[in-house]
């Protein structure tokens, strides 16, 4: 089977492309008028925001902005759908050459291609004992993007085979259309991989030590995180009017009270809550590791009051989950969805290229604890961080507002003398 080469796509020729797949399907005229539509408005979006070539950040940011899926109208929620379902269209064809039927844009399940799969697998076996899900997660990710452009080069039959130029061709198709974030995690994560090739004597060569090093982009960058007054704002906006709110409500208290990531708020269970002890038991999807908080009354309470006034009558283990069928619980990257849902009914305005989801409610506590004058050890253990030096990272947001505070001050001369107000 001829695989699909990686390319990076104009919208206007990827649409066009994606739209010719669709067509062999044979969907009714309405089916695809609908598909058709989704398209233009995504192609005006990308010309608003002055972006030719397509990558998966940008499909992302046009469904936050244009998929309103808060309203109770179900009309939205259908449009929110055949939105998405286009834009998954477009990516998948962006990644692979082609359509299938019923694909999405976030697969859970990765294929790895080519003659890497059984040892990417092998490898994949390995780290599955001493990482988080997460963290396999993302691993999978990186290695099914390597072993696919990989699979495209004839000259490579086995590992043996693959070489340093290889491996540097491919990561500067990455650097052409992904963050530093993206490229750093990948050049990391290959470098793992090939030094496991090594050790395992799949290659004979030490290509781990000719993998370029990427410098990571931190040392200017400010973690984002809302102010004392837009998180109360936010918490303001949900009315827990209806049962979904009274959800939101309690989700969005576990982030901005006790910092809890949104993967451990999505998969928060029952049995980690003690409520005579009022603790919250539970082990970390990033990182793997055991932490223990208190339940907080306020926080109790709208757990509560979720459970027994909004939460459908299904036996789950899982504390939250859709209001609709199927009764599962909600993915992490949902939380985001509702958090900018929010963020728009309380008509609070992020500044381009901020981060504003519901991470950001965690770094918000966390530059909370740093004015209320807590000890960084303190709220390295209240966020559950590995190092210390992941937790000074918020010390540059508090840094950065104090800054601000500097250049607000007014100086007016009284009776000869200078007053600072």
């Amino acid at each position: 089977m001829e695989q699909h080469q990686i390319q990076i796509y104009l919208i206007s020729d990827l649409i066009q492309k994606t739209y010719a797949e669709l067509e062999k399907f044979q969907y009714s005229t309405r089916v695809l008028r609908k598909f058709k539509y989704s398209f233009i408005l995504f192609e005006q979006y990308a010309l608003k925001n002055d972006v030719k070539y397509y990558n998966e950040k940008l499909a992302l940011a046009f469904l936050e902005e244009y998929c309103e899926i808060f309203s109770n109208s179900d009309t939205k929620r259908v449009v929110y759908q055949e939105r998405r379902k286009a834009i998954s269209r477009l990516d998948e064809y962006s990644k692979y050459g082609y359509v299938s039927s019923k694909k999405q844009l976030s697969r859970k399940k990765y294929i790895f291609y080519g003659c890497l799969e059984k040892s990417i697998q092998k490898y994949i076996d390995l780290k599955t004992q001493s990482l988080s899900n997460a963290r396999i997660q993302g691993i999978k990710l990186y290695l099914e993007g390597f072993s696919l452009y990989i699979s495209k080069i004839d000259d490579i039959k086995n590992e043996k085979d693959l070489s340093i130029k290889h491996i540097i061709k491919y990561i500067e198709i990455i650097s052409l259309n992904h963050t530093n974030n993206t490229l750093y995690a990948s050049v990391i994560c290959i470098r793992a991989y090939v030094l496991f090739l090594e050790d395992n004597k799949f290659i004979s060569n030490k290509l781990s030590y000719q993998i370029p090093k990427i410098q990571k982009r931190r040392a200017c960058s400010y973690p984002s995180a809302f102010t004392k007054e837009q998180a109360n704002e936010l918490l303001k906006s949900i009315t827990n009017n209806t049962a979904r709110e009274r959800r939101d409500y309690a989700m969005l208290l576990l982030a901005a009270r006790l910092g809890l990531r949104a993967s451990d708020i999505t998969n928060l269970k029952f049995s980690s809550i003690n409520w005579e002890k009022n603790e919250i038991n539970l082990v970390q999807q990033k990182t793997n590791v055991s932490v223990k908080l208190p339940l907080l009354k306020d926080v109790g309470e709208a757990i509560i009051n979720y459970v027994q006034n909004g939460r459908p009558n299904v036996k789950d283990a899982y504390v939250f989950i859709r209001e609709n069928r199927p009764y599962i619980k909600l993915s992490g990257s949902s939380l985001h969805m509702i958090v900018d849902g929010y963020l728009k009914r309380a008509k609070i305005k992020i500044p381009a290229g901020q981060k504003h989801g519901p991470h950001a409610l965690r770094h918000s506590l966390a530059t909370l604890l740093l004015e209320n004058n807590i000890p960084i050890s303190t709220i390295k253990e209240i966020l559950a961080h590995k190092s210390s030096e992941t937790t000074k990272i918020y010390l540059k947001v508090a840094e950065k507002q104090l800054l601000q505070c500097a250049l607000d001050v007014i100086v007016t001369p009284i009776h000869g003398e200078k007053h600072v107000h």
